[in-house]
């Protein structure tokens, strides 16, 4: 994908703008369980999902819809006073939005939290600075109104803010690690990931069932012993999947740890024994465990980087050594073809020296020639594949008939050009956004090598076909000939470097394996459908960019 990816603002599903309205509405009414004062709650959960759903769909979708509906939730949560409800619901509007800004525009942060950096980043300028900032305005203006007292004002802070961290880091931080690559395939984010996301769950039998037996245990824990003795139980074994896993499954398993001692005991207090949450004395343990969970979400994102950063070295290093043998081959090779003809060259000059009769000079001019012809197109495939292996993708509009007229008119003096028969129906409306450079190199070898194994002329008379149809964003260009063909053992070795399928072949081989390469390196491949003795057919397939 494109480094300017992210800047480019896609046409999102008309549910998009309905979604956040219902979910911040629904998400308000359960916070209401968590209530312990006027216009405030131990757990306040649409801040938490309106941060998410900003970096999904945008600053239009979602501010309008939180504060709407924060206005008019207001009636429930006590407050009699319907002037003071646009008031009371302005701050966590303004909180979501200086979190979206801080983050995305000053610090230009990536939502989908690919390294640790861009964690950190989420934390403290996505979720701290802009609670602290929420919770100022709200207490406050609620001091003010005489909705609160000033006495309570500390008590009130501190347990406002954890349980809104509790709220953003538990359910913000894997929702947009987990959800996004899911919203990404699908096309549903207003602004896209700069880079392709990696699955996050690479899944296998034992890991499966090791997390069964996490959760299970888990959850017996919270049944079993009481959560103010031993809450850094829960730390612990957040730790060891963190360590285990990575930062993907400690999201996971962080937010069933809040689920199971934070909201389930508030919602089924018959179950779970008596309701902790809203005690306040126990909210210095609660901080304790977040601080834990927080710690073990920090170390399997470092983890995650440090395994991403194996991955990549362990896969360069193979791409090099590959580099490397591919480099050996060809600079042997090379040496060999460049070689002959110059060796042929100083032959026949000394052959000339010898016998100056201007007849024999003649002729021996004529295979000199020849030979520097030769010397001349395997420069030129050398510096094809130069040129494909280190200049950048340079985009442009260009015409499909264009260009094959550019090649022809270079070919034309190629032996036996002038018995065959081209056609390129339809192929002047065929304009495509791709590198020309290297769609030239691509055609101008398929092109070349259908002129060179036509038949003979005693045979039927010979023809090269190109046509080219779009599928779904793809371009596929067809050169199809009745030539020679190629025999089925030999025609998966045709695009190796330097091979040759033919006794007729008099090139490098160099061709197709360049042809195949510039392919791959605009994001394409080269299909071949052939039969020996009745010809070929190669299918450029290519993407355009």
């Amino acid at each position: 994908m494109s480094t300017n990816a992210q800047n480019v603002k896609a046409t999102l599903p008309w549910w998009t703008w309905l979604v956040p309205v219902l979910v911040i509405h629904v998400t308000g009414h359960l916070s209401l369980f968590f209530k312990y004062d006027q216009g405030v709650s131990t757990l306040y959960l649409p801040t938490a999902v309106a941060i998410v759903m900003v970096n999904w769909w945008g600053v239009a979708r979602v501010i309008p819809a939180l504060y709407i509906v924060a206005t008019l939730n207001t009636y429930y949560w006590g407050i009699a006073e319907y002037w003071l409800w646009p008031i009371l619901s302005a701050p966590e509007a303004i909180a979501v939005l200086i979190s979206y800004y801080l983050f995305r525009i000053v610090f230009k942060g990536k939502y989908w939290l690919p390294s640790t950096r861009e964690f950190l980043l989420f934390i403290f300028v996505a979720i701290v600075i802009p609670l602290l900032i929420e919770l100022l305005l709200l207490h406050f203006t609620l001091i003010y109104f005489g909705e609160q007292t000033l006495t309570t004002f500390g008590e009130n802070f501190l347990r406002g803010w954890l349980g809104e961290f509790t709220a953003n880091f538990g359910i913000a931080t894997p929702l947009l690690f987990l959800l996004t690559p899911f919203l990404s395939r699908k096309g549903w984010l207003y602004h896209h990931p700069d880079e392709s996301l990696p699955n996050l769950f690479p899944t296998s039998r034992i890991k499966i069932i090791e997390s069964v037996i996490i959760y299970i245990a888990l959850l017996l824990l919270s049944f079993t012993i009481p959560f103010e003795r031993y809450w850094f139980a829960y730390g612990l074994v957040s730790l060891y999947v963190a360590i285990r896993f990575g930062f993907g499954d400690v999201l996971l398993c962080n937010l069933y740890i809040f689920i199971i001692t934070f909201i389930a005991p508030v919602f089924f207090p018959t179950i779970w024994g008596v309701n902790i949450i809203i005690e306040s004395e126990l909210y210095i343990i609660f901080l304790g465990n977040l601080l834990l969970s927080l710690f073990a979400a920090i170390t399997g994102r470092v983890i995650s980087d440090l395994r991403l950063a194996e991955e990549t070295l362990n896969k360069q290093k193979a791409e090099l050594e590959a580099a490397n043998l591919e480099l050996d081959r060809f600079v042997y090779s090379a040496s060999h073809d460049l070689s002959a003809p110059l060796k042929s060259v100083l032959g026949l000059v000394a052959i000339s020296k010898i016998d100056p009769a201007p007849e024999s000079s003649k002729s021996y001019l004529h295979q000199i020639e020849t030979s520097v012809k030769k010397l001349d197109v395997f420069i030129g495939e050398i510096l094809d594949y130069s040129r494909n292996k280190r200049s950048g993708i340079n985009p442009e509009k260009v015409n499909l008939k264009e260009i094959c007229d550019e090649i022809l008119e270079t070919v034309k003096y190629l032996d036996g050009f002038s018995d065959l028969s081209i056609e390129m129906p339809g192929l002047e409306q065929c304009i495509v956004s791709q590198d020309k450079t290297r769609l030239k190199i691509i055609l101008s070898n398929l092109i070349s090598n259908a002129i060179k194994f036509k038949k003979s002329k005693n045979e039927i008379a010979g023809w090269i076909k190109i046509t080219a149809e779009k599928k779904e964003g793809i371009l596929l260009i067809h050169v199809e000939d009745n030539g020679e063909g190629i025999k089925a053992e030999l025609s998966k070795k045709i695009f190796d470097m330097f091979y040759r399928a033919s006794e007729k072949a008099k090139g490098s081989g160099l061709g197709l394996y360049i042809a195949l390469e510039s392919a791959k390196k605009i994001g394409g491949t080269i299909r071949l459908k052939t039969e020996y003795g009745a010809g070929s057919c190669f299918t450029i397939e290519i993407p355009e960019l």
